[in-house]
């Protein structure tokens, strides 16, 4: 376990404090490095909830934090319901799994949580904290920051952090690669629409089992397709998720960011309509960028690296979120320690290009799996959003 880092001194500062940059940030701080973990918000707000697949046992096992997970506020998730190229309804059960079920999270207490276990181990957490200025020096990094946690992260430094490694974690934004000379090579502009729905759905719902309602519903329709899911009790409280997935401009044409036009968008939605019946509207809807892409990285990039969303964001139909944000934590951290006694070493930069290389071969195979699935749908090819996700796919079958 590392020993808490001194003043303005590190060997690793993680901006970021999600499950990818959390779980990053434990990694290394479990092997002895001296760990920052800055993080922009005070983990106060309510964030949408998160249905996980039963591949996150084994994960968060690896990671030790199972034993706080199973205290968390969680329910069962029995499997998936879909409406997905057919009027007929699909389902696909977890039970046919090795673990069992999945289980829907509060999204903000998981993230505490993780971000919390970076800290048993050692890593120092900066909570209320933006990076301001990032340079390159004589000794790696250094980082300006902003906020009130600065001051109380960094006494008598002003702010000042010196760090060996810098990790981006900042999610889809990859605001601090970004500043390095980064560029994100989008494939979609994805958002969604999300909106928090009360009371709670655990008792049965008109013709429904309340086992049926433990399961993420998932329902295509003209501008884009409906994700929905109940929420357990805990930091955000309890009741039902549900999003509307469409491309950005359709949604500022239709303003579906507005109560009214994203309600009367679900008479397109009837598996999700009938869902929603006898709920009330809690709070939203609200926008978020949910696109898809691939950080690109200058070359000769000096002692730098991106992980989960901030790498590779991939759409959420692919159901694998928080799985991959702890699987590309792992790279990420293995790829560190690689790095870390020297970071300008020959070593250091084939660690770096090999853990690159792998996040290229998985973009790869995440776009054609994208490709295969968005195909499935073929009632809606009248609609701008299928229309573009089909010739996104031909592009792709006709390139080298």
């Amino acid at each position: 376990m590392a020993e808490p880092a001194p003043g303005g001194q590190a060997d690793v500062v993680v901006v970021g404090a999600g499950p990818a940059g959390a779980a990053t940030a434990r990694r290394l701080a479990l092997a002895g490095w001296r760990v920052v973990l800055v993080e922009g918000s005070r983990f106060q707000a309510p964030r949408v909830g998160e249905s996980l697949a039963p591949a996150v046992q084994p994960l968060l096992q690896a990671l030790g934090v199972w034993h706080g997970f199973t205290a968390l506020a969680t329910a069962p998730s029995w499997g998936t319901r879909s409406r997905w190229g057919t009027d007929e309804e699909q389902t696909h059960s977890h039970l046919q799994s090795a673990w069992g079920c999945g289980w829907h999270v509060d999204r903000l207490a998981f993230d505490r949580l993780l971000a919390d276990a970076a800290v048993s181990a050692g890593a120092r957490r900066l909570d209320g904290c933006t990076v301001q200025a990032c340079t390159p020096g004589p000794r790696g990094w250094q980082l300006r920051l902003l906020g009130p946690g600065a001051s109380e992260g960094c006494p008598g430094a002003g702010g000042v952090l010196q760090a060996r490694l810098l990790i981006d974690a900042t999610g889809r934004q990859a605001r601090l690669a970004r500043r390095l000379g980064a560029r994100r090579l989008l494939f979609d502009p994805l958002v969604g629409v999300a909106a928090h729905w009360a009371p709670a759905a655990w008792g049965p719902g008109p013709g429904q089992a309340a086992a049926a309602q433990q399961v993420v519903l998932v329902e295509t329709a003209p501008e884009g397709w409906w994700y929905s899911a109940p929420l357990p009790g805990g930091c955000s409280g309890a009741g039902m998720v549900a999003m509307l997935f469409t491309d950005a401009d359709l949604c500022g044409r239709a303003g579906l960011a507005e109560a009214r036009h994203w309600q009367a968008r679900l008479e397109d939605a009837p598996a999700t309509r009938q869902r929603l019946a006898g709920h009330t509207l809690r709070w939203g809807p609200r926008a978020c960028s949910a696109a898809s892409h691939r950080l690109w990285r200058p070359p000769g990039s000096a002692a730098w690296l991106a992980v989960g969303d901030a790498a590779l964001a991939v759409d959420p139909i692919s159901g694998s979120g928080v799985v991959r944000a702890l699987r590309g934590a792992a790279a990420a951290a293995a790829a560190a320690l690689e790095c870390l006694p020297v970071p300008g070493s020959a070593r250091a930069l084939e660690s770096m290009a090999a853990y690159e290389a792998a996040l290229d071969q998985d973009c790869g195979r995440y776009l054609q799996e994208r490709a295969a699935y968005y195909a499935l749908e073929r009632r809606w090819q009248a609609h701008p959003f299928w229309q573009r996700r089909a010739q996104a796919a031909q592009a792709l079958a006709q390139s080298p």
